[in-house]
């Protein structure tokens, strides 16, 4: 899965993958019902606004030690640096 930061008007600023393990895309899946985390697709694209956003970085935040990574810190940065230029996160599904 690759995750895009885009800016307010949708320009591409930086890029994340998920790695090897798709432990982004792990976590997405075992978020409870309801979450954003569960809203994200392996198959198709989810683009997330800045309260989604927020939603997200508080979810990731709560997650279990076991869940955490090094991979779900840099979603958590991605998450900050796409609120701070007022635009969005970009998830591309396979």
């Amino acid at each position: 899965m690759a995750i895009y930061i885009e800016n307010q008007i949708h320009e591409r600023v930086d890029q994340l993958l998920d790695d090897k393990d798709e432990t982004l895309m792990r976590v997405c899946e075992s978020g409870p019902s309801g979450s954003i985390r569960k809203a994200i697709s392996r198959y198709g694209d989810t683009m997330l606004n800045i309260y989604q956003l927020r939603l997200l970085i508080d979810e990731l935040q709560a997650l279990p030690q076991d869940l955490s990574s090094r991979t779900v810190k840099r979603l958590e940065e991605a998450a900050h640096v796409a609120i701070r230029s007022r635009g969005y996160l970009y998830f591309v599904g396979d």
